[in-house]
């Protein structure tokens, strides 16, 4: 049988999925980073609401916006061991309440003692926002209420209170980016792992020795053919070795046959010694589905402790790669 062989590089076998997975995990990671970019401080006063009546801030235009939505954050300044319970409100232009939140906030303080040491410590907690996100252009107003306002030890408590109010637009709710990136980056991972190890094994070899040999039947237009050489050598393995890879047809006739000239890699350890590695990956696309011998040689042979011959169909692969094309003629 005549068989023509050529060389063609390819980006027709590449696993799309695999770096579907890992555009994913980018496109996550690359909105985390740039969120804050995204944000606009609209307005950042202080405001003081007396527990009859609520106090409204100036107007605020507020567009759609693809990404983000626009937050309202108002945190209470009260003393120490004291809470409130406050509503926020967003009026339209007609005053009707379009939504609303409450928090009831609290600081408190005290002194631990533990072992003969001691120490103050004091907690609160006095941020509350609301999130909301625009469909079409809106005039909104923003209004704070006291609702109640007391002490910790039950002293209810009639006087102003101060709040902070921040509203910025273009903001991200970075946790639910922060959980996807914690799941689709093992996700990506996988994949790309995936897509090195694609392809039913036909083939697996491993002799102590320097000249595997295998058979199998695989092949055809639409499959890639990964041949993959392993050669480990002891101390004495020159800096290169050369790798001879034979394929033969279902008659026993030789349709490849290619020597290749790989470097060396020593593995040591604390200095010492451990195996000389040599790896070569070569991919073919053979035009029939049939029965197919693969045989490697390595040269030197001397110092080769073990040869591994892996050969998958129906691979995958990563990048755009050097594809060697068996047709019959």
């Amino acid at each position: 049988m005549q068989v023509a062989i050529t060389t063609k590089r390819t980006s027709r076998f590449i696993d799309r999925w695999a770096w579907g997975a890992f555009s994913g995990f980018i496109l996550i990671f690359v909105t985390l980073i740039m969120s804050p970019l995204w944000q606009r401080t609209l307005l950042d006063e202080k405001v003081t609401v007396q527990d009859d009546e609520p106090a409204k801030l100036k107007p605020i235009e507020l567009k759609p916006h693809t990404l983000g939505a626009m937050r309202v954050d108002a945190e209470a300044r009260i003393n120490a061991n004291e809470w409130v319970a406050f509503e926020i409100q967003l009026l339209d232009k007609a005053g009707k309440v379009i939504a609303s939140g409450t928090k009831e906030a609290w600081r408190e303080t005290g002194t631990w003692y533990e072992d003969g040491e001691s120490g103050n410590w004091d907690e609160q907690d006095t941020l509350g926002g609301l999130d909301v996100r625009a469909k079409q252009d809106e005039t909104l107003t923003i209004a704070l209420a006291v609702l109640d306002y007391g002490t910790t030890e039950g002293k209810d408590l009639n006087q102003p209170v101060s709040f902070q109010v921040t509203v910025s637009n273009g903001i991200i709710d970075t946790g639910y980016l922060w959980l996807g990136i914690i799941f689709s980056c093992p996700l990506s991972l996988a994949t790309m792992y995936a897509a090195r190890k694609s392809g039913k094994r036909a083939i697996f070899e491993q002799i102590n020795d320097s000249d595997p040999t295998g058979r199998a039947i695989l092949g055809g237009e639409k499959r890639l053919v990964r041949v993959r050489v392993e050669v480990e050598a002891d101390e004495t393995a020159p800096p290169q070795f050369e790798v001879t890879l034979v394929i033969n047809d279902s008659y026993g006739e030789q349709i490849y046959c290619e020597s290749t000239v790989v470097n060396v890699k020593r593995k040591t350890k604390d200095g010492s010694f451990i195996k000389a590695v040599v790896k070569l990956d070569k991919f073919f696309v053979m035009s029939e589905r049939g029965s197919y011998g693969f045989h490697v040689d390595v040269y030197p042979d001397a110092p080769v402790d073990r040869t591994k011959l892996i050969v998958r169909d129906g691979a995958r692969t990563l990048l755009p790669t050097d594809v060697i094309y068996a047709r019959k003629q």
